[in-house]
């Protein structure tokens, strides 16, 4: 990480004469790119404590320009704690306390939900190749403390909701990414970094130096492999402990990236402009990489 490449996005924008001003970032949980549109989608929990205040904004790659995406008591749209997203079939799915919202990418009006009954946290989710959608429970309250409901559920398209994997085991599994191979999971309490194929068996990979880890990212970088210069794949972790991104590489050693993040959340990356795009809850800010 160094200070060519690092960009923050901490000022107020505002928009042209007699427009609204941007909105400002609440605690911003999650960030993913939506290419279609080529916009930053950053999910808020707003202010502790206060339901119904949550919302989504989007932010432009091009100048960091803001607006009022869902939520906000908008258009109908009720958002509570939204954390982590995924594009599914032209609809966002927000993982949202114990219900998984469903809002249309392109009038952003709800859609469905689907409730994942007994869970405490729901923290990321993604589109697997399988058809299905993944959705974490870390399995804490909303002081942090354990609550015992680790778990990864799986969702059909269609609704249907029935368990992959749980246990304490699990680490508080906190963000996820469905691969071919299965799902990448990284753990909040130990800073444990597993994989659990789609039969639901797990497999430990690696431990980052710190825990409470939240957001996780696949990533290729110029390297070597197998002797050759290519593509190198790894896997980019954010953690509350380290205040960084951790990166977890194929040989199995974990580095961090250098600068020092403040309560970093569910991380995205944008592909096309090879940008890590970091939340910072802590710091109400969005921190944008060069990867």
């Amino acid at each position: 990480m160094n200070a060519r490449g690092s960009l923050l996005l901490g000022c107020l924008l505002l928009a042209g004469c007699g427009r609204a001003p941007a909105p400002d970032f609440a605690a911003p949980a999650a960030v993913i790119h939506e290419p279609v549109s080529d916009r930053y989608l950053v999910s808020n929990l707003g202010t502790p404590d206060v339901d119904g205040d949550g919302f989504i904004v989007s932010s432009s790659p091009r100048d960091g320009a803001r607006a009022l995406w869902a939520g906000g008591g908008a258009s109908g749209v009720v958002l509570n704690n939204p954390r982590g997203m995924a594009v599914v079939d032209g609809e966002l799915w927000v993982a949202d306390v114990d219900v998984v919202r469903r809002l249309d990418l392109g009038s952003k009006a709800p859609v469905g939900q689907v409730e994942i009954a007994g869970a405490s946290m729901l923290w990321g989710v993604s589109a697997g190749p399988d058809g299905n959608v993944y959705v974490s429970d870390v399995g804490l309250n909303e002081a942090l403390e354990p609550t015992g409901t680790d778990a990864i559920w799986r969702v059909s398209r269609s609704g249907d909701v029935s368990l992959l994997i749980q246990g304490e085991d699990l680490g508080q599994p906190s963000a996820i990414s469905a691969q071919r191979a299965g799902l990448y999971v990284v753990g909040w309490r130990k800073g444990a970094f597993f994989q659990v194929d789609y039969r639901g068996s797990k497999t430990d990979l690696s431990l980052a130096p710190e825990g409470r880890l939240s957001g996780l990212a696949r990533v290729e970088t110029e390297g070597y492999l197998g002797g050759r210069r290519a593509m190198v794949p790894s896997w980019l972790a954010s953690s509350w402990g380290g205040a960084t991104v951790y990166r977890f590489a194929l040989s199995g050693g974990v580095t961090a990236l250098g600068a020092a993040l403040e309560q970093p959340g569910l991380i995205g990356v944008d592909l096309g402009r090879r940008r890590l795009l970091v939340p910072l809850l802590g710091a109400d800010r969005l921190h944008l990489e060069q990867l």
